[in-house]
């Protein structure tokens, strides 16, 4: 009676390891099963978190095209398993190999469904040989001018998330060059991140670039509100540097370039308040006023020069603009009436900045015949002045 138990006894846990060491049916149905039935089984198993099915039927995927060539069916299951890889049920030997399969899957398979869905899982397996494929994919079709497409699209938008050194050189040169005039905006929200994270890379850009480049390039760092501060005061600190230095050389040498990025740097050092500029600002005034006299300046252009230069002032802004208005107030004795715009912008900026130099100045305007609002604005100047 024992012994006959001791054999039931047996033959239930053999039954159990059977039971518990066979393959799920859909493994069995992925391996005898047609694409159909290839199919619904990565389904299955991708429900189970079967990631090594899910490897299994890449590898059966390139072994069939290196075979047959281009197939819809092995495309279709190529794309099924791409959408089904999950990262979060992988071990970190299986990560690397997903990895390594979905870098083949999108050089191997060019319809722009699977890459697209590719694109989408590199996301969770950020690995450096994808973002070096990307950067690469990115880079030729710049090259190539190729016209922009969703794959396209998808690539520029996840460098933003994983991108590194060589892809804010790839997406910075393409915007510079305009490859993709229509989709700028998304270039340079994607650049903005890399920017941040590659200071160093976009002062040496700035400086190796052409006048013209370096204005779009103060245009991005000014429209982009996700760049850094820092940074937009550093790049816009060099400009300003270039700019001084250059308004050396020969007047009949600067165009309207020139003059466009000393506004634009100065604005965006005012915009950051950027103070390490404060003595290069001052400084600029004087360049700012020679090429205002000249018509290389707007009223307007010149106005918003004297305000931005008093925000970021230095010791010596208050004495520079005191001055200044001397003069202006000297042109109105004289009949010469001064832009009203830029003799308001000098009176508010010397009232801002508190400076007692310019007490006799400021009382001078309310003895002019000058506008009422610009006399009351002089007024009301003077009792800012710090005693």
């Amino acid at each position: 009676m024992k012994k006959k138990q001791a054999v039931i006894l047996t033959s239930l846990l053999c039954l159990v390891a059977a039971f518990l060491y066979a393959a799920p049916q859909y493994e069995v149905d992925f391996v005898k099963g047609d694409i159909t039935k290839k199919i619904k089984a990565v389904n299955q198993g991708a429900r189970s978190h079967d990631s090594e099915l899910l490897i299994k039927a890449l590898n059966f995927a390139f072994e069939a095209t290196a075979d047959i060539g281009d197939d819809k069916d092995i495309s279709s299951l190529v794309k099924t398993v791409v959408v089904n890889l999950d990262s979060r049920f992988m071990n970190q030997e299986q990560r690397a190999t997903v990895s390594s399969l979905l870098a083949n899957v999108f050089k191997t398979y060019p319809e722009n469904d699977i890459r697209l869905a590719v694109l989408d899982r590199f996301s969770a397996f950020p690995v450096a040989n994808n973002v070096s494929l990307v950067n690469a994919f990115v880079s030729e079709k710049a090259q190539q001018a190729a016209p922009m497409d969703d794959v396209l699209l998808e690539s520029i938008r996840l460098l933003k998330q994983i991108g590194n050194k060589t892809s804010f050189n790839v997406l910075f040169t393409a915007d510079l060059m305009g490859v993709w005039k229509d989709y700028s905006f998304v270039i340079e929200e994607a650049l903005a991140p890399l920017i941040n994270s590659n200071e160093a890379e976009t002062l040496n850009l700035f400086n190796n670039a052409r006048t013209g480049d370096r204005l779009k390039i103060l245009r991005i760092l000014q429209e982009n509100t996700i760049i850094t501060k820092k940074i937009k005061g550093r790049v816009a600190e060099t400009a300003l540097s270039v700019a001084i230095s250059k308004a050396g050389e020969s007047q009949e040498k600067l165009v309207h370039e020139d003059v466009e990025l000393q506004l634009l740097a100065l604005q965006l050092i005012a915009d950051t308040k950027w103070t390490r500029s404060a003595k290069n600002a001052t400084a600029y005034f004087d360049i700012a006023r020679d090429e205002y006299e000249d018509g290389m300046l707007a009223d307007e252009q010149f106005a918003a020069v004297v305000t931005n230069v008093a925000s970021v002032a230095c010791s010596d802004t208050g004495r520079v603009l005191s001055s200044y208005l001397d003069f202006l107030n000297k042109s109105m004795e004289t009949n010469g009436a001064p832009a009203e715009a830029v003799v308001l912008s000098v009176i508010k900026a010397l009232g801002g900045l508190g400076d007692k130099t310019a007490f006799d100045y400021l009382l001078y305007v309310t003895y002019l015949d000058y506008p009422e609002y610009i006399t009351n604005a002089a007024r009301n100047a003077l009792t800012q002045l710090k005693w």
